[in-house]
């Protein structure tokens, strides 16, 4: 496995996290923040020597010719630029061909390859761009290209809990004429209100089935987006490339992001727990400290969480530290579930993660009267453990 920052809002954190903290082991650049032509240029002081050939490119299609805000209009090859009186599905593939172009002539060697998000119900338009770009890679191989070809497959909601949806497209990118070497994985988890990651059980049932499968016919699986409970895809499957973010939009794919000009509240932050395996408000530490509790829940080995939880530091959601602190954790922690190669000893290894953080929860609700509530809470954990425990002898 290989960990790959998703860079976007306040890119320099993670770039510094992997330069100078040795975070991570690559980059995936979204077009959204990045305007074009920056790729291949000197980014926050790091030249392009340092980190072309660790990259790869998201250049984001999904909203089409509805695509608002960000950098995407720069991309003369993105839809949104396309006249509101023509075809996307007569223009895409071209699009998407010279798309692939401009990531071979920056010299990348792992090509991601965009596609538009389609509906459940625009099913039949989505397996005719594979099918076309399919052959369209076939032809770029067969002169003798050395890139490998990553088709980028965006699930929503309604399609990821849609098992017989989820059955038939995977029946069409593992089909024995698919020449790709692998996809990218997007997926809208859309987490219910008041909660960071979503408890919907047929989400995670069908995003396992999604990499187990592709796993199994040879695929290289990358999972963009990936939020922290790509700990539980990782503790029962053996995926590629995992992507890690500093802000929330890079940590949960939404197709409302590049339909809809996104909105926000203010926040002062929140601390990840990897005892916890959760976020916590930045406010409840204040609770936690003055219940002389926050050593449970602090991380170890981290020099950012020192940082973030010394008594003097203001908590500010725009100090890297504060995203540092994740970033770190989350990198440790799938470090650690890959270094077990024996997916049955992972997943066991996981679930006791799983249960060491139940406990925890009850231990400060319990011995020192403190109730983490609604996205701080453990709302989650009892899903992750079932899930485990059903999927994990599988």
């Amino acid at each position: 496995m290989k960990i790959y920052h998703q860079l976007g809002h306040n890119y320099k954190w993670p770039l510094d996290s992997h330069f100078q903290n040795n975070i991570g082991d690559g980059f995936i650049f979204s077009a959204y923040s990045f305007k074009h032509g920056a790729v291949g240029n000197s980014i926050s002081s790091y030249k392009s020597n340092d980190y072309i050939n660790k990259s790869m490119i998201d250049l984001q299609f999904y909203g089409s010719k509805k695509t608002v805000g960000g950098h995407l209009s720069t991309y003369p090859f993105n839809p949104v630029n396309l006249q509101s009186g023509d075809s996307t599905q007569t223009a895409g593939t071209e699009l998407i061909d010279k798309a692939i172009d401009y990531q071979e002539s920056l010299g990348l060697e792992k090509v991601i390859i965009p596609i538009f998000y389609h509906e459940v119900s625009d099913y039949d338009k989505l397996v005719k761009y594979l099918n076309s770009i399919n052959k369209k890679i076939a032809k770029r191989k067969g002169k003798g290209s050395s890139q490998k070809y990553y088709m980028t497959i965006p699930f929503g909601n309604s399609s990821i809990t849609d098992s017989d949806h989820v059955e038939e497209l995977l029946q069409v990118i593992t089909d024995i004429s698919i020449v790709f070497d692998g996809y990218y994985i997007v997926c809208d988890s859309r987490p219910e209100y008041k909660k960071k990651v979503s408890i919907n059980y047929d989400y995670y049932a069908n995003l396992l089935k999604v990499f187990q499968v592709l796993k199994s016919q040879g695929f290289t699986t990358i999972y963009g987006y990936s939020n922290w409970d790509s700990l539980v895809f990782m503790s029962l499957c053996n995926i590629d490339y995992v992507t890690i973010g500093t802000y929330e939009n890079l940590r949960n794919f939404n197709i409302q992001r590049f339909t809809e000009s996104p909105g926000g509240g203010p926040s002062k932050g929140w601390y990840f727990s990897e005892k916890l395996l959760n976020f916590i408000r930045a406010e409840e530490l204040i609770n936690l400290r003055n219940s002389k509790c926050l050593h449970l829940i602090a991380n170890e080995k981290n020099i950012f969480s020192d940082i973030v939880l010394n008594k003097d530091f203001a908590w500010n959601t725009h100090k890297p530290d504060v995203h540092k602190n994740y970033l770190l954790s989350i990198s440790n922690l799938l470090s650690e579930l890959d270094s077990t190669t024996s997916i049955k000893k992972r997943s066991a290894l996981f679930l006791n993660k799983v249960n060491e953080a139940r406990q925890l929860y009850e231990k400060l609700a319990t011995d020192y009267k403190v109730f983490l509530s609604n996205e701080s809470s453990d709302y989650h954990l009892g899903v992750w453990s079932s899930i485990i425990k059903k999927y994990a002898t599988h």
